[in-house]
């Protein structure tokens, strides 16, 4: 089956040393104030366009938007009244039946190999079915050929705002990453405050 991208300015896997800090999704209905993220003082922030989609109205600027194929099945839009950054978050519903949909952003990644890589992000959900939501870097030599992939497990089910922090090590022969938040079931997820960052200690 063909995948198909919707070039929507509205718009955002091969395994590998993978260190998913699958305790680090927290329980639901916390306070997002109480789910602050700090850096490690020599991590370095990789420069991602709009990540609390905040350069925002209906259309997601920096990020593009693909699904698997046919017709459009999901709903992509900015929630202007709940986020945890800001004033916006980014919010995905299926409303056909349809492998996944996902947000993306491209990223370059040179002279960064063995170096460890910090993804963390706020999400919600809501009526998440079993195989959920997740978000994930991909790393891609410099053909775009896939090499590698961290992520978070599959989030379910309905959960209120909760920081997730994935950790791995960058592979050797990456020249891009990509990050991807990708709905593979029914259900509604939003995104807000994606950060990515790099550091030398492992």
């Amino acid at each position: 089956m063909k995948n198909i991208t919707f070039s929507l300015s509205l718009i955002v896997t091969t395994s590998l040393m993978f260190t998913a800090c699958g305790g680090d999704v927290e329980p639901p209905h916390r306070n997002p104030s109480q789910q602050q993220f700090t850096q490690p003082p020599q991590a370095i922030s990789l420069p991602l366009k709009n990540p609390s989609f905040e350069q925002s109205d209906q259309y997601l600027e920096g990020w593009g938007f693909s699904q698997h194929a046919g017709e459009q099945a999901y709903a992509v839009s900015i929630d202007t009244a709940d986020s945890t950054d800001g004033k916006n978050s980014y919010r995905i519903e299926r409303k056909l039946v349809q492998a996944w949909g996902m947000i993306y952003q491209w990223l370059p990644l040179d002279n960064a190999t063995g170096k460890s890589i910090i993804l963390t992000a706020m999400i919600k959900s809501e009526n998440l079915g079993p195989d959920g939501f997740d978000i994930n870097l991909v790393f891609r030599k410099a053909n775009r050929k896939v090499i590698g992939k961290i992520g978070t497990e599959a989030i379910t089910g309905t959960n209120n705002w909760q920081r997730i922090v994935v950790t791995g090590v960058i592979p050797a022969d990456t020249a891009h990453l990509q990050i991807t938040a990708v709905l593979n079931d029914a259900g509604t997820a939003w995104l807000d405050d994606v950060r990515v960052s790099i550091t030398d200690e492992n």
